[in-house]
């Protein structure tokens, strides 16, 4: 039978028909998913249990300065790239065989996560001979690929701290190797400062060699060619330079004392004329002229004295006056003896001035003509300067860095120490069983799809209606064998799956009897042919023959199915005159015309025959539909299987209208197709399709109150939503 329901429009109508594709496959689906469960669960109880053991480290910015100088090795940016690159470092193969030489000098050998036993350090093989050495390298490569792939360095992105885990079989081993990584890259990082530190110091080193060994060359050649060219500089001046200063010191001192001389002449000369005798002694300033001076002034004096005395004749006025008189000659000679050698002095010194002046001109003449040594002296000491410079600061650089050796420390440091981990790591039950849902279920949607998209079998109404354009009328459920008498009385009643749809068959064929009836053509032949084999095809048309004739209609059924004939089955009698008598035997139609005890059905039966054509070909066959279509008010015929193109199209030719029956999952769309086409080629009217055991039976259940044990569904078929009804034919074409 055919609920209705209207199906959703744009992104439910996909999702409809997606849920829908994959409820029609659901047992590919799970069973995709328990295979899938299956393989998973075996690769879980397979994986061998590996331990995870993880250590922590963070980087410090922070740097230790022994000294307030600048170190070799600068301090780590805090960037996110230089923090990256540190995580390589750590899982790079160089660090791999940091750790494996750790470990084999702790004589920890490394755990293998193929074979999972100890093996032993490298170091054993080397002390065998050069074929164990060459056996303990390969084995040492291979220990070291193996803590690659098993170590794992990562990084949160929001902080500094280095997260480094190993896994392997043994717990204690892997804890043991994670802190070995995390010890071993800070022995990494105190290396890296010292032996930047001691590689600068020797560079530096050899470095200063060859910079005290171009000073001292640079240093020599200066001096070389200051003294060749006579060139030589005390307190930053050369030696002309300081012998032309000191000559005009010279020459500047002694036109001083010839002006001076010349002054005191002129002032003795200019006394002498005048008669200021006073004044010439102050002026010549001679010690000898102020000695006799003085005692003139003594002797006058002493005259003056006598004088006033009044002691005229006195003998000493006369020897005072003689001492007077002497003085005075002296005096008047010492004068003249001292401006004689003045103007000797002036002479002297006017000739100092001349020779001054002549060496003057001398060395400035010689100093004109080394200009061009002077500039080539001044070059050699500016790069000697340079180059004393140069010595000078790689001299304090070099001290600075031999100050350094052995105060590296490492810029991080381990926050937490691996431990062993008391349960395995992997493999993990609830990630195996998530996998083998998710892979099974991934699995199953595509194999759920792939099988819909190539099966070419009639599977849903929905889809058979818009593929061939024909209303399915009804969905027929099976009954299961030895229930044929049940059948009878479940036909009548509408609770029953087969009733139901028994009805809808029903109401959709006397729909199309009246539209005839208004027409004056009552009597009507319909053909009920399976497009395949189909078992239950007998009990459809004996069951709609026993509703319609329930309702008044006189209703014969016409077996014409000779290749496997199975409507005596339905009826529960023998087939002693059957149809193939009437053809070659020309019974009349009356005496094979047989009545089902149940029901006011009349019917004629068919005998095998391996050839049907003759008989369906015969006029005697298309007399018996004449005649019977003349008695009766609806005439069904039950046909072969469609595939039989004569015998189809043969007895559609007599009816007005033709059923298919299709079974699902059966029925080859190809094969229905081709069986309309055929159909619509001869203008034979298809009244619809019915589907034949749309839905298994199950066992009866007990009785519903107010109902018979015959009332019950033996189909077992499950009711549709509530509240759906039924679409009439008509208003579905």
């Amino acid at each position: 039978m055919i609920l209705s329901h209207d199906p959703p429009d744009g992104n439910e109508m996909g999702m409809y028909r997606v849920l829908s594709i994959l409820k029609d496959r659901r047992r590919t689906v799970l069973a995709c998913i328990i295979f899938s469960l299956a393989v998973c669960a075996i690769g879980y109880f397979r994986t061998k249990p590996l331990y995870r053991s993880e250590a922590i480290l963070a980087l410090d910015g922070r740097k230790l300065q022994a000294l307030p100088i600048e170190a070799v090795v600068s301090a780590l940016p805090q960037e996110s790239p230089v923090l990256r690159t540190e995580l390589d470092i750590i899982g790079s193969r160089t660090m791999a065989e940091r750790v494996a030489s750790r470990l084999g000098a702790l004589g920890i050998g490394v755990e293998s996560t193929k074979q999972g036993g100890p093996r032993q350090s490298p170091s054993v093989f080397v002390q065998e001979g050069d074929t164990s050495a060459e056996e303990g390298s390969a084995e040492n490569e291979e220990l070291v690929d193996e803590l690659m792939s098993n170590v794992h360095v990562a990084n949160d992105g929001r902080s500094y701290t280095i997260y480094i885990s190993f896994i392997a079989p043994d717990p204690n081993f892997a804890s043991v190797a994670a802190n070995a990584y995390g010890e071993a890259y800070i022995d990494y990082q105190i290396d890296v400062q010292t032996s930047a530190t001691r590689r600068v110091s020797e560079w530096l080193g050899e470095k200063l060699v060859d910079l005290r060994t171009k000073l001292e060359e640079s240093e020599r050649l200066a001096t070389d060619f200051r003294d060749t060219a006579g060139i030589v500089k005390t307190d930053g001046t050369t030696l002309q330079s300081q012998q032309i200063t000191g000559l005009n010191n010279e020459l500047t001192v002694l036109r001083s004392k010839v002006a001076a001389a010349e002054a005191r002449l002129s002032t003795a000369v200019d006394g002498l004329r005048n008669g200021s005798d006073l004044e010439l002694s102050e002026v010549l300033s001679s010690s000898m002229i102020q000695q006799l001076r003085t005692e003139e002034a003594r002797v006058k004096r002493a005259i003056t004295e006598i004088d006033q005395s009044g002691a005229i004749k006195n003998v000493q006025l006369v020897q005072l006056n003689s001492q007077l008189v002497s003085l005075q000659e002296q005096i008047k000679t010492e004068i003249a003896r001292v401006i004689e050698s003045l103007r000797n002095e002036i002479e002297v010194n006017r000739r100092q001035q001349a020779g001054l002046e002549e060496s003057i001109k001398e060395m400035r003449a010689a100093m004109t003509t080394n200009s061009q040594s002077l500039v080539h002296a001044d070059q050699l000491d500016r790069e000697a300067s340079a180059n004393r410079a140069i010595y000078e600061s790689y001299l304090a650089r070099y001290k600075q860095t031999i100050e350094q050796d052995g105060i590296a420390t490492a810029e991080a440091r381990m926050i937490s120490r691996a431990t062993p981990s008391p349960k395995p790591t992997t493999p993990n039950p609830v990630i195996w069983a998530l996998a083998g849902v998710v892979f099974g279920l991934t699995g199953g949607i595509a194999a759920a799809f792939i099988r819909h998209f190539t099966d070419r079998k009639v599977r849903s109404a929905e889809s058979l209606e818009a593929k061939t354009g024909l209303a399915v009328i009804a969905k027929v459920p099976r009954i299961r064998l030895g229930h044929n008498a049940d059948a009878s009385a479940l036909v009548h009643d509408h609770n029953s799956s087969l009733g139901q749809a028994m009805a809808v068959i029903q109401s959709e064929l006397r729909l199309f009897a009246d539209a005839e009836a208004s027409s004056g053509r009552m009597k009507r032949a319909i053909a009920i042919t399976p497009v395949s084999s189909s078992k239950g095809k007998p009990h459809i048309v004996a069951n709609l023959a026993r509703l319609v004739a329930a309702t008044g209609l006189k209703t014969i059924v016409i077996e014409a199915n000779l290749r496997n004939p199975t409507l005596a089955e339905q009826f529960e009698v023998s087939n002693a005159a059957h149809l193939n008598q009437i053809v070659t035997q020309e019974l009349p139609f009356g005496d094979a015309i047989q009545t089902d005890p149940k029901s006011m059905v009349d019917f004629i039966l068919a005998q095998h025959s391996k050839a049907p054509e003759p008989i369906l070909a015969n006029q005697r066959f298309a007399q018996l539909i004449q005649e019977m279509k003349r008695r009766y008010d609806l005439v069904l015929i039950d046909m072969p299987c469609a595939s039989n193109g004569f015998d189809l199209m043969r007895v559609a030719s007599f009816c007005e209208d033709v059923i298919l029956v299709v079974r699902p999952k059966f029925t080859r769309i190809l094969d229905l197709e081709a069986c309309i086409k055929k159909l619509r080629a001869a203008n034979r009217n298809i009244a619809g399709i019915v589907f034949d055991s749309a839905y298994r039976s199950k066992p009866a259940t007990a009785s519903q109150p107010g109902t018979t044990p015959h009332q019950q569904d033996l189909s077992g078929v499950r009711r549709k939503r509530s509240g759906d009804q039924v679409k009439p034919l008509a208003a579905r074409v």
